[in-house]
């Protein structure tokens, strides 16, 4: 029998280690292709055109959206989303690991399976940024779904913060996947009323 609370760590001693061991699996897989290119055994954008969603491929093309997230078409773009996925990640993570890797499998499946269906055919899709966005949808609506002091708190943190990001949502820049950006958001929100059962963000 308990003569008073008990203390429960708060999870930021995993939080960092977390979200750095999927970055890092990012970064080697970025370097690998370089050693396999150099080689001569994975040319150019080989890896790209292997990897990536290809938008109307057919279901036999649907394993790619499991692999396009893993792949960066040049250092900017790899480096852009590892300090995103870092942050943003981290923040998510406020409720332990395990809350991460759920928004991070359900914002990679949203943002891969939207790719796939709506995106112009003839292109090719890589890259983390629908799991960014993904978390950007966790951390804006999680204060609606849960109605907690401390959820609504970061929500609105977020919003000041990360606000900018919104624009991503939308067609702009050429090259730039807004539907990955889009679809991946839709699935942070999915995620967000999915987990909205636990425990609010630190408080127990």
């Amino acid at each position: 029998m308990s003569n008073g609370p008990v203390s429960r760590p708060l999870p930021t001693g995993r939080l960092l280690p977390a979200t750095l061991s999927f970055v890092a699996l990012l970064w080697i897989v970025h370097l690998l292709r370089l050693v396999l290119s150099f080689v001569g055994l994975l040319p150019g954008q080989a890896s790209v055109q292997i990897f990536g969603i290809h938008p109307g491929s057919g279901v036999a093309g649907l394993w790619t959206v499991f692999t396009a997230p893993l792949i960066h078409g040049d250092w900017r773009h790899l480096f852009g989303n590892s300090v995103s996925l870092l942050i943003l990640g981290s923040l998510v993570g406020l409720r332990g690991s395990g809350q991460l890797w759920q928004v991070s499998i359900i914002s990679a499946l949203t943002s891969g399976l939207g790719i796939w269906l709506v995106a112009p055919h003839h292109t090719v899709h890589v890259g983390a940024s629908g799991i960014v966005f993904g978390y950007l949808g966790t951390l804006l609506l999680m204060g609606w779904f849960q109605r907690r002091p401390l959820s609504i708190l970061l929500s609105i943190a977020c919003l000041v913060l990360f606000g900018e990001m919104v624009v991503g949502l939308f067609p702009g820049a050429p090259g730039v996947s807004w539907q990955g950006h889009l679809f991946g958001f839709l699935g942070g929100v999915l995620a967000a009323r999915f987990i909205t059962r636990g425990p609010s963000f630190g408080e127990g």
